[in-house]
């Protein structure tokens, strides 16, 4: 018998890229259900944890390239609840993490809330998201310069 991740993996599907644009970089997931039922999962980076436990970036040697700085974000506490996301069979939902790109001491930063990496300049490296056990692709990205203003 397969185990969990194993089967969600199977039945799930998941695509990464990005939009890179002055100094804001926006990384797309496109989760697409391939199982014959509902899924419903909740897709929230308020807290940093999201993006910190799912994102992770390598370099063209594919080393991983470690966090900078991880920031743990305490929740914000509402009356509002969380909105469940639901995928039905054979759907597809596209969700952003958005980041800034920039630079400190001579060194680039992609800072997403909740973990920031020192990324090359003009050099390409890969960046993978795992969300719910299921890894994506692996995303080639390039970072030429930076804008920092807002």
């Amino acid at each position: 018998m397969q185990n969990k991740a194993m089967m969600n993996a199977v039945n799930m599907k998941h695509d990464i890229s990005y939009h890179l644009e002055a100094n804001r970089f926006i990384l797309y997931l496109e989760i697409t259900n391939h199982s014959g039922w509902e899924r419903r999962f909740y897709f929230s980076n308020d807290t940093g944890r999201l993006a910190r436990n799912g994102i992770r970036l390598f370099n063209t040697k594919d080393e991983e390239i470690q966090a900078y700085e991880k920031a743990f974000i305490s929740p914000a506490y509402t009356t509002e609840p969380v909105p469940e996301n639901r995928l039905l069979p054979d759907e597809r939902q596209r969700f952003e993490l958005p980041a800034k790109v920039f630079e400190e001491e001579n060194e680039l930063i992609l800072s997403f809330k909740g973990i920031s990496f020192r990324v090359p300049r003009n050099e390409k490296f890969y960046i993978t998201f795992d969300f719910l056990g299921i890894p994506s692709n692996r995303l080639e990205v390039f970072i030429e310069m930076v804008n920092d203003r807002d």
